[in-house]
């Protein structure tokens, strides 16, 4: 097992006096530089705890990753897209202290799970589209990601809004229509805006969807829906169902999935 350095609390991104901080997982030095992760936690857009990807980030560099773990803005401080941007604001952060870090620009990841899964899967799906590029430092970097892991993430905002998915996921159409700055079925432009679903393309990013068939939380049918839609467009897309698994799938029971996710699509062959 690798010896690795954690670097606290480094400001990536600054909205007037509101800096936003992340946590790095350093592997140990390396001659070459290595491809970095991106760790966004979740929360229903409305807590961001970095500290969540503790385990994960040090899994993450035992295996010779940089793993870079964010606090984004909420939906108490900003509505979306703000968020979407703190994490373009992040890989934009990355790609600005590659040499610094020892992180190669060209293969940066991300991984999320819940509001953070919806992150990821719109920055595998969204490089270019203006409207959630954001202000938060670096813009001559680009801010686009190489391969995206996807926990259990809604991926169509506006679909939340049907009676039957209202009824039965309350508490998602709540933080939802918080994240959106009010009823889901009134903002519906916004909701189709900031959903991995309507951006799904043949450009969308090699991706890897993990969701519990049994989530009481997010209904397990926005991961189908997001993978028929990837398969669809050829795009490099492996969906696992977790039999009997609800939500907040825990990191040690997929772990190898990842890591072999992030093999395959990060490393230099």
């Amino acid at each position: 097992m690798s010896l690795i350095q954690t670097i606290q609390d480094i400001p990536y991104a600054k909205y007037g006096d509101r800096k936003l901080l992340l946590d790095l997982y350093l592997p140990a030095p390396a001659k070459q530089p290595r491809p970095a992760v991106l760790c966004v936690v979740g929360g229903g857009w409305r807590f961001s705890d970095k500290t969540g990807y503790v385990e994960a980030g040090t899994a993450l560099a035992q295996t010779g990753y940089v793993a870079a773990a964010l606090t984004y803005r909420v939906s108490s401080e900003v509505i979306a897209p703000g968020n979407v941007h703190d994490c373009k604001a992040a890989v934009r952060w990355l790609r600005a202290n590659g040499t610094k870090y020892g992180i190669d620009p060209a293969r940066i990841g991300a991984m999320g799970s819940s509001a953070g899964g919806h992150l990821v899967a719109l920055l595998g799906t969204t490089n270019g589209c203006p409207e959630l590029e954001g202000t938060g430092g670096n813009p001559g970097q680009s801010s686009a990601v190489q391969a995206v892991c996807d926990f259990c993430g809604p991926s169509d905002l506006t679909r939340i809004a049907q009676p039957e998915i209202r009824k039965q996921f309350a508490l998602l159409y709540e933080v939802t229509a918080a994240y959106l700055g009010g009823p889901v079925e009134e903002r519906t432009a916004l909701a189709h805006l900031v959903s991995p679903l309507h951006h799904a393309s043949p450009a969308t990013v090699p991706m890897l969807i993990i969701h519990g068939t049994k989530d009481e939380v997010v209904p397990v049918d926005e991961s189908i829906i997001l993978y028929d839609a990837l398969k669809k467009n050829r795009t490099d897309v492996t969906l696992h169902l977790a039999k009997g698994a609800n939500h907040g799938l825990p990191w040690e029971t997929h772990a190898q999935k990842v890591l072999a996710f992030f093999r395959r699509t990060l490393e230099r062959r």
